[in-house]
């Protein structure tokens, strides 16, 4: 008796329960032929994650049912069934049967009832920056649950926004618990740690933990789990019930059928036409009310950082920006799946982060462009760490920082990227603040933005000591207006500073700089740090605020991109701090001997050249 036939038996024996859905892998001797092989039977297949074999090659991870692993199979693609009924991999994962009700509670994840008791309680314990809102609701009439937090969260300031939500598919608790990790973070860490208390201050962030609450709570109270429930729970057609959330936007909807199924039986079903399912209805018009710099859309699992565009392979706009981003989330996480979804994931229309990302008219509106970006958290399974806290808190610490960054980007985060020592009127004109010398001091600053509507203008700067060996003798300088992604220095205005003559070279005195501007008409104060060794060329740099355990952790990269190596002349090496390493002599071409990070290099001649480079992890 052949497999199929086997499995076509265990689903006649238990049709009373409904067809056994199998964990199966297809692998992809040559991916790039696999919408030629499957055809449409792409857009109906239920893709969980995808991998790698010890031997490289590479897998889709599917559930699903005997016929169709049958169709599948017929195209050429080679399979193996990994788990033959998804229900003995549930108990495996959870130690709960999915069809006895034992798994409400989700175990160590959130459900629907505990994400609402605990938005609730955050919004009480903290109310001057926590608020809630309802307004939202979904088929069923539940309500999507929306949190904001911001320093005076009833009311709108007009400070840049950014949005994180989960929960979109039903089965992916996990999306969840980061989302409300993130806001526990920003309402209990603030007040006391710096950069929480910066983020809280100056943006207005918004969190939906749940996007599809009727089939989040269609797997914890009904038996849902036992089928992996993906979808909404809306019929469309009886008996067949739900549409795909993410792939019922407007921009692309029903692009082709291997990025979505029009099928209603489909777990990939877009639904009869764009925005046709209330809880996306909700979210656009919630959307549509906000000016959202930027968002993260949490799904789960497989560990990929993604950014549009899903539908096709076609580059998106600013591609350089948004792989920026994805590379830093990569630093962050160690998910070495990352790039763009068509190329990182598989074809996907209709999708969330497609439609934010687009320039097109809505309702004969123009739309406000967000830059989205989907990350999917978790190795190994939907309901994996339900038993498992150590393994679901390792993910959440994996990503706080993502969360953080890109708070940070969807507005105004000036970067300090070089201090430089003028002495040559006021000083011995070494280049350096040498012992009892008095010398000016100007700064390079960098917006990183990721919004054009962030311009910083207005921009001064108070610049100040922490060290009595040097002196801050002119203290204040404005700056030039930094577009989004431009730098500027007050070179033409520069501080006065001087040395104590009792320093020595070799001393590092810690300078601060706190710099005012005004970002989409709200004003806003940054402070800086940076250090500077007396007697020393090379000058370091720090970014501040950074509160306890909220510095991103370097992590081994496993690609290199934006260094670039000088052809002549002599380079510095920096950490990613500022701080001088080592001198690069001409020809340099790799650093293979540093530890995985990121590292700065300049030429000896600052205005020349400076490049980010990457060390990938060996």
């Amino acid at each position: 008796m052949n497999r199929i036939t086997a499995l076509l038996l265990v689903v006649l024996s238990s049709a009373a329960a409904g067809p056994i859905r199998s964990e199966v892998r297809l692998y992809l001797s040559d991916p790039a032929r696999l919408r030629t092989q499957l055809g449409d039977l792409l857009g109906e297949l239920d893709v969980c994650s995808h991998g790698t074999t010890d031997a490289g090659l590479p897998f889709l991870v599917v559930n699903t049912e005997a016929a169709q692993l049958a169709a599948i199979e017929a195209c050429g693609v080679r399979t193996s069934v990994i788990w033959p009924d998804i229900r003995e991999k549930f108990r495996a994962m959870t130690g709960c049967d999915p069809t006895d009700g034992s798994f409400r509670d989700f175990g160590y994840f959130f459900n629907y009832w505990e994400m609402r008791d605990t938005l609730l309680r955050l919004a009480a314990l903290h109310p001057e920056i926590a608020r809630v809102d309802t307004t939202m609701r979904s088929h069923q009439d539940r309500a999507i649950w929306c949190l904001k937090v911001s320093d005076n969260a009833g009311r709108a300031e007009g400070e840049p926004q950014v949005f994180f939500n989960g929960a979109t598919h039903a089965r992916e608790p996990m999306s969840t618990h980061i989302c409300v990790a993130y806001a526990s973070l920003l309402c209990q860490g603030y007040g006391s740690d710096p950069l929480i208390t910066w983020l809280v201050d100056n943006r207005e962030v918004f969190f939906v933990p749940v996007m599809n609450p009727d089939g989040y709570v269609y797997n914890s109270d009904s038996g849902g789990t036992s089928s992996n429930w993906r979808k909404n729970r809306r019929v469309i057609q009886s008996p067949y019930v739900g549409v795909d959330l993410n792939r019922n936007y407007g921009y692309r909807w029903g692009y082709d059928n291997s990025g979505s199924s029009p099928n209603p039986s489909s777990e990939t079903y877009r639904g009869p036409h764009r925005f046709s399912e209330p809880e996306v209805e909700a979210v656009h018009q919630f959307m549509r009310q906000h000016r959202f710099r930027a968002q993260i859309d949490f799904h789960t699992y497989g560990q990929y950082n993604m950014y549009p565009w899903a539908y096709a392979g076609d580059a998106p706009p600013e591609p350089e920006l948004l792989r920026e981003v994805v590379d830093t989330f990569q630093m962050n996480n160690g998910y070495s799946r990352t790039g763009q979804w068509y190329n990182t994931l598989y074809p996907s229309n209709g999708t969330s982060i497609d439609w934010e990302l687009a320039d097109t008219l809505d309702e004969g509106v123009p739309k406000f462009v967000t830059y989205a970006f989907t990350c999917e958290l978790g190795i190994s399974d939907f309901w994996y760490g339900a038993q498992d806290p150590e393994y679901v808190d390792n993910e959440i610490e994996l990503n706080i920082p993502n969360c953080c960054y890109l708070t940070r980007l969807a507005g105004v985060w000036l970067e300090l990227t070089g201090t430089h020592v003028n002495d040559s009127v006021t000083g011995n004109r070494t280049g350096r603040l040498d012992p009892g010398e008095q010398a000016d001091l100007w700064v390079m600053l960098q917006n990183r933005a990721l919004h054009e509507l962030d311009t910083a203008r207005s921009v001064s700067a108070v610049l100040s000591s922490d060290d009595t060996l040097v002196e801050v003798l002119r203290p204040g300088a404005p700056f030039p207006s930094m577009a989004r992604r431009s730098s500027a220095g007050n070179r033409t205005a520069p501080f006065l500073v001087r040395c104590r003559p009792g320093a020595r070279p070799g001393d590092t005195v810690h300078l601060r700089l706190e710099v005012t501007c005004v970002d989409a008409g709200e004003t806003i104060v940054q402070p800086l740090a940076a250090r500077l060794i007396i007697g020393d060329s090379a000058v370091g740099v720090a970014e501040e605020p950074a509160g306890p355990g909220m510095s991103p952790q370097r992590r081994g990269a496993t690609i290199v991109r934006g260094g670039q190596w000088p052809d002549r002349g002599r380079a510095i090496l920096l950490d990613a701090a500022g701080r001088k390493l080592a001198e690069l002599p001409p020809g340099t071409s790799a650093v293979t001997h540093l530890p995985a990070g990121v590292y700065f290099i300049r030429s000896a001649a600052p205005s020349a050249f400076r490049s980010r480079v990457v060390v990938p992890g060996r």
